[in-house]
């Protein structure tokens, strides 16, 4: 049995020369269709890549958009808005058409090719919270009071409904159209692009030299009929605003952008485009230092350190590189800090968190009187005009004591002689041909006046319109109002809207209509006074208020089912592929644009950019966790 079992059968012998020849054969049949798969795969990704262009405008030729639009309001109507409806726009209106015409082409596209092709739409359920918030955004639109600014866009907004259902319309279509890593490539070195473009902009602004200042950059974003007119925006020289409308959105841009270009930077091994990296970092950590935006500097703080807890095997397996690195860092930050200041003033705006409180706290236009209550106490001031054109005052405090006063004859002003209003003074006035008075609090004038029909008394705002003072509820940051800038009032004041916009809001672009605007003593006391609220300095008391709670936690949900995803695949440390390392630069970066929009609105100039990186972080993402499963 020993001896028979070495020898080799000789039927296997033939049997498996006749394997290895089928074999052979199946090997030829097999190589010649991936070669069939290659060339069919590129030509896919060619035709692709034409259907990405929508996309490669929104990233580079869409945040450059700037050009002058004259327009009509139709805000004039409203007390606490200008008598004037006619303004102009540089930054917002046409971005606005362009992305809306973007968003309807994708629209067509998806459309066509589902109707060739039934299966090429795709699901995953990140999308069912994405739908909904669309759905709840439209809906408010629909039904709200306001519904034909929803439907155009509004005065120092123009972000309507159709550019919310847009964002979410791009995120489905970036999803489906990214098939390979060179569609992947196609989008990153785009935005590349933009941003070097963007960076040159910020550059020349911050340095006094503004393009738009220049007569080449006047002709570029004005008809020829305004080339002889001087054109100066309002930020400050060496202030940076690119082309974003607002400094703050400079900082909103620069923190989603920043950390992918950084993370890329980091994973790069191609020096023909590390230079080309390096220069973009350099040119939006400049924007950002010169648009001042202390939220934009605290959000890539907050993202460096997720960044560096899903980076943390990367970081101490290259510790000769990213140790070096990261000191270089901190040393490079310490010396301009030094020579300048600015982080330790960025910081301590950020954490200067200081209770204020202003002795004047509200004034009462009442039927029959004005009543002010200056550090806890009431002045009562009532207005009579006799039919020879004489006026008369009674001033007494809440105890119907008569309040002390000194009259002038020359001017028929009355200053009041009691240490609890310390500089009161009560002056008749003519105001536009109407018999008024103003009442002098703090060196600051504010005018009143019963001569109208009801009889009752009204304030004369800084417009010369009549209307009646309410002192708004507050929350949250009762208090604090100072912080941030001015925030903590916006904030405060927003808040108590959302308990009556649970399920659905005012509409989109309707938040100047929420907001308390005959808040006029807060307004001064906290810097509002000379401008128009239209934003709550915050994306998600914007979507709260304007398209609802519910939307507000399905946009929520969205992004948290995005941010698990991306965490529990990042969080192992493995970026071999291209596919992994450009899908952590997205989540780290649309995590930052997030924390920057605790202090920043939703914005139709850096929007955009937003949702083609959430959407092709979403698919890398499908991808990854594909490669994975393989692996498995």
């Amino acid at each position: 049995m020993a001896a028979n079992s070495n020898k080799t059968p000789k039927n296997y012998t033939k049997k498996n020369e006749r394997y290895k020849g089928n074999n052979a054969t199946a090997n030829e049949k097999m190589k010649h269709t991936n070669d069939n798969t290659i060339f069919q795969s590129k030509s896919v990704s060619k035709w692709n890549r034409l259907f990405l262009i929508p996309v490669i405008f929104l990233v580079t030729i869409y945040p450059l958009i700037m050009r002058l639009y004259e327009y009509d309001t139709h805000l004039s109507q409203y007390p606490w808005f200008s008598y004037n409806d006619r303004y102009v726009d540089f930054f917002l209106y046409y971005k606005q058409g362009f992305f809306i015409s973007m968003s309807l082409i994708m629209a067509v596209i998806i459309i066509v090719r589902a109707y060739i092709n039934k299966s090429f739409l795709k699901f995953t359920p990140i999308f069912v919270p994405l739908a909904t918030y669309a759905f709840l955004s439209l809906l408010s639109s629909i039904v709200s009071k306001y519904r034909s600014y929803s439907f155009s866009g509004i005065f120092e907004h123009f972000e309507s409904i159709f550019a919310i259902l847009g964002y979410c319309l791009v995120v489905y279509y970036v999803y489906l159209f990214i098939q390979t890593e060179q569609d992947v490539k196609f989008i990153i070195n785009s935005l590349l692009i933009g941003v070097l473009l963007l960076g040159l902009i910020g550059l020349l602004q911050y340095i006094g030299h503004d393009l738009f200042a220049t007569e080449f950059g006047l002709k570029l974003i004005t008809p020829s009929i305004y080339w002889n007119e001087p054109l100066e925006f309002t930020f400050g020289k060496n202030r940076v605003y690119l082309t974003l409308f607002n400094p703050n959105y400079v900082g909103l841009y620069v923190s989603l952008v920043l950390p992918v270009l950084i993370i890329l930077t980091i994973f790069n091994k191609n020096l023909k485009l590390l230079p080309v990296y390096l220069i973009a970092i350099a040119g939006m950590i400049l924007c950002l230092i010169g648009s001042r935006s202390t939220t934009g500097l605290f959000a890539i703080a907050v993202a460096s350190l997720l960044a560096l807890i899903l980076l943390r095997k990367y970081l101490i397996k290259h510790f000769y590189i990213s140790i070096p690195v990261i000191l270089l860092a901190f040393a490079a930050l310490f010396l301009f800090n030094k020579s300048n200041n600015y982080l330790s003033v960025q910081l301590n705006k950020l954490f200067n968190i200081n209770k204020t409180q202003s002795k004047l706290t509200d004034i009462q236009t009442m039927d029959d009187e004005v009543r002010v209550t200056y550090n806890g106490n009431t002045l009562r001031t009532k207005f009579f005009l006799d039919d020879m054109g004489n006026c008369f005052f009674e001033v007494s405090d809440d105890t119907d004591n008569a309040i002390p006063v000194i009259f002038d004859e020359i001017n028929g002003s009355l200053t009041v002689q009691d240490e609890r209003f310390p500089g009161f003074i009560i002056t008749p006035v003519m105001y536009d041909n109407i018999y008024s008075f103003t009442i002098k609090i703090d060196g600051h004038d504010w005018y009143f006046t019963n001569q109208t029909e009801d009889g009752t008394y009204y304030f004369i705002n800084n417009y010369g319109k009549l209307d009646k003072i309410e002192t708004a509820p507050s929350a949250l940051f009762t208090g604090y109002e100072e912080y941030g800038s001015g925030r903590g009032y916006l904030w405060s004041r927003t808040i108590p809207l959302l308990k009556k916009h649970l399920f659905l809001g005012s509409g989109a672009d309707t938040f100047v209509f929420e907001f308390p605007q005959q808040d006029y003593v807060n307004l001064y006391n906290y810097g509002y006074e000379t401008q128009l609220v239209t934003k709550p300095h915050s994306l998600y008391l914007q979507i709260g208020v304007q398209t609802g709670v519910l939307s507000l936690l399905s946009f929520i949900a969205f992004y948290l089912m995005y941010f698990i995803s991306s965490f529990k695949l990042y969080i192992k440390g493995q970026f071999k592929t291209y596919y992994s390392k450009v899908g952590l630069s997205i989540f780290i970066g649309t995590f930052s644009y997030l924390i920057c929009g605790i202090a920043n609105d939703s914005s139709i100039t850096v929007a955009p950019v937003f949702w083609v990186l959430i959407g092709l972080g979403i698919a890398i993402n499908h991808k990854v966790s594909l490669s994975l499963k393989e692996e498995v």
